[in-house]
């Protein structure tokens, strides 16, 4: 396969323990779909669920893709298809273009590496979040278990009430 910003031939390397093409020239980084699948899965180990969904909740956009910045780049694999542009994660400055054919991502120099840095950074940063905001979380969860009480109380027995709070969750 070509690359599709300097079409110089793709060769197979291995990061984080998936096989990527990356071009010589550029240092661009091709990842069949399900090779991004496994660096996202890599990820997902990094960050819990929980951690990713406090992030969606506190995360505001940085970049956003201008039509006026856009390159066209083709798919090396569709060869035809021409690449599609997108924020990843959708809030970051990180852009990477996607085949809509195809599934594979075109990463250019040293994204991947930008991406395990942003999500590195994110981790500590959540830690020292959550260390410095847990008793007002644990407030609001208090008013919120208090208030789920009100809306769910359909006994004068609480142990009632508790069972089908279970239940509700």
């Amino acid at each position: 396969m070509k690359c599709p910003r300097c079409y110089s031939i793709l060769t197979v390397v291995e990061y984080d323990g998936i096989q990527v093409e990356v071009c010589s020239e550029c240092r661009g980084e091709w990842l069949h779909a399900e090779e991004l699948q496994k660096v996202v899965e890599h990820h997902d180990h990094v960050l819990s669920s929980k951690d990713l969904a406090s992030l969606d909740a506190v995360s505001k956009p940085v970049s956003i893709i201008e039509d006026k910045d856009r390159d066209i780049l083709n798919c090396p694999h569709c060869e035809t298809i021409e690449l599609e542009r997108f924020n990843y994660p959708d809030t970051t400055a990180l852009v990477l273009h996607k085949c809509p054919e195809c599934g594979g991502v075109w990463a250019d120099k040293e994204q991947l590496e930008k991406l395990d840095e942003l999500v590195e950074g994110w981790k500590e940063c959540l830690q020292q979040d959550t260390t410095a905001y847990a008793p007002v979380l644990k407030k609001i969860a208090a008013e919120e278990r208090k208030e789920i009480d009100r809306d769910v109380s359909i006994s004068r027995f609480g142990f009632v009430n508790a069972v089908l709070r279970k239940f509700c969750e």
